[in-house]
């Protein structure tokens, strides 16, 4: 693998640093003894600069060393684990910056630690290489970490979309929010919309749309798309040119991922759809409304659900955007499982966990059973429906060995325009007193109690994936580069 530029700066100030803490030199010693800046020597050192030959001959003379040995990619035994992580491209890969921390700022502080943490990094990424841990893997992890301590609520995008609303619906017909949002797309920002666009290609019909930029940009949409979806990915594609928001998703699938800007973006956008679509002071009346029912039923979450014009997973995602925030209860949990069925296997692929739940990113067996259990009880009920509508599934469910108590609401529904894919998503709340206090249906008899055992869960392994993909990179490699050809072909066509 290539090393990049800011990598050579940060092995050279690194190694710079490392030798004026051998000889207990100062940097007023060593600019003395060179005759160059303190200042500028201190940006070497955070590998801001690297310096030019004739200063890094200075540096060899003050520190006894060779030319040769200033300028190589090596450091000493004690701190080679550093090298190695510097050598990977992860510092640059990681979105540090985003959370205020410099690459220096890391490598200072391991540099600094103890040969045991030292250890520790090496074998970090010796287990990464063996398992082939990928970049995007990474990104996406700590996009859900960034929600997580946020309680997946964020006020600018709430702005943003409660900006965009005043100013382009403010005097248009509440009841075509899909129509309204088309005619913005259209009129201000020159789309050109295809509701058919992916028609002529057969093997593309899981992808629920395709964009291409240029000065009229193109959005083909699958025409298997209900209502609902439609209205997201409008929402979504303003949200996107509302917020300026680039790089960007050019298609449903995640065929390419750039960069954790590339990740965050598309959460933006996400975000900003189900704010446009799920107004908040209107939604977070409705919840309250709905807490105080004495009583409740699928149907009334369903009926929630088609009021909100929303499919399961941005309605429930809504929920944990605005429970958090206006019914102060953070400990909560949200998944989503995917089903084949023709293989019976299901796989998560989404969990956002409350932060007072304080979980670590691997959580333990009782909450995994609990929320395993609720899924695969959701899918069943969806299979006897024979896949036709979304079927929507509330229970109490605790694990054996564990006194907590979830209330978990789920929805499954098939995945169209994907044929013989199905989802669910599902939201769980610790039963406290505080979920006590305010949802007045919590004492509802009707919901049905389930424990589930050890021995359950371990008898579901073999079919379901909740945490580490049993799918071979390989075969998740095939699958992309597919879509990939598929997704190139169109954009040719319609170029």
């Amino acid at each position: 693998m290539s090393i990049s530029a800011e990598n050579i700066r940060l092995i050279f100030g690194l190694k710079l640093k490392e030798l004026r803490s051998e000889k207990k030199m100062s940097l007023a010693r060593l600019s003395k003894l060179t005759g160059i800046s303190k200042s500028y020597i201190n940006e070497i050192e955070n590998g801001k600069k690297y310096p030019k030959p004739e200063k890094i001959a200075r540096f060899a003379e003050a520190f006894g060393v060779s030319y040769e040995y200033l300028v190589s990619l090596k450091l000493n035994k004690r701190l080679s684990p550093i090298s190695d992580l510097i050598r990977s491209n992860v510092l640059t890969e990681l979105p540090l910056d985003f959370f205020g921390v410099e690459p220096i700022d890391l490598l200072n502080l391991l540099s600094a630690a103890p040969i045991e943490f030292t250890a520790f990094v090496d074998a970090l990424i010796q287990v990464g290489t063996g398992y082939n841990i990928r970049v995007e893997s990474l990104y996406f992890s700590v996009l859900r970490s960034y929600q997580e301590m946020h309680d997946n609520y964020f006020h600018e995008i709430e702005l943003a979309a409660k900006a965009t609303r005043k100013k382009q619906f403010a005097n248009n017909d509440k009841n075509n929010l899909a129509g309204n949002i088309r005619t913005v797309l259209e009129t201000n920002f020159k789309y050109d919309i295809d509701d058919d666009g992916i028609k002529d290609a057969e093997d593309m019909q899981s992808v629920r749309y395709i964009f291409i930029e240029g000065k009229k940009p193109k959005l083909l949409l699958n025409v298997n798309l209900n209502d609902q979806q439609k209205l997201f990915i409008l929402a979504r594609e303003l949200g996107i040119s509302t917020m300026n928001l680039n790089p960007r998703n050019f298609t449903s699938s995640w065929i390419d991922t750039q960069s954790f800007s590339h990740v965050l973006n598309n959460f933006k956008a996400y975000y900003f759809a189900g704010a446009i679509i799920m107004d908040e002071r209107i939604f977070t009346k409705e919840l309250i409304d709905f807490s105080k029912k004495p009583t409740i039923s699928p149907s009334d979450v369903l009926s929630l659900m088609n009021k909100s014009q929303c499919s399961a997973e941005p309605f429930m995602l809504r929920i944990t955007n605005l429970v958090p925030r206006y019914f102060r209860n953070t400990q909560l949990f949200f998944t989503r499982y995917n089903e084949v069925v023709k293989e019976k296997s299901f796989k998560m692929t989404k969990i956002l966990h409350g932060s007072g739940l304080k979980i670590s990113a691997v959580p333990s067996l009782d909450i995994r059973a609990c929320q395993r259990w609720a899924t695969l009880n959701a899918f069943k009920i969806l299979s006897a429906a024979q896949y036709d509508q979304p079927q929507c599934v509330i229970c109490k469910v605790k694990f054996e060995e564990n006194p907590d108590n979830y209330l978990v609401i789920s929805i499954a529904q098939n995945m169209l325009p994907t044929k013989n894919m199905n989802s669910c998503t599902s939201v769980g709340f610790l039963i406290n007193k505080r979920l006590i206090d305010k949802a007045s249906f919590i004492n509802d008899p009707s919901i049905p109690q389930h424990i589930v055992t050890r021995q359950w869960f371990i008898d579901q392994n073999m079919m379901v994936e909740d945490g580490v993909n049993k799918t071979t990179l390989l075969a998740q490699d095939h699958s992309t580069n597919q879509i990939k050809e598929g997704v190139r072909k169109i954009v040719e066509s319609k170029s």
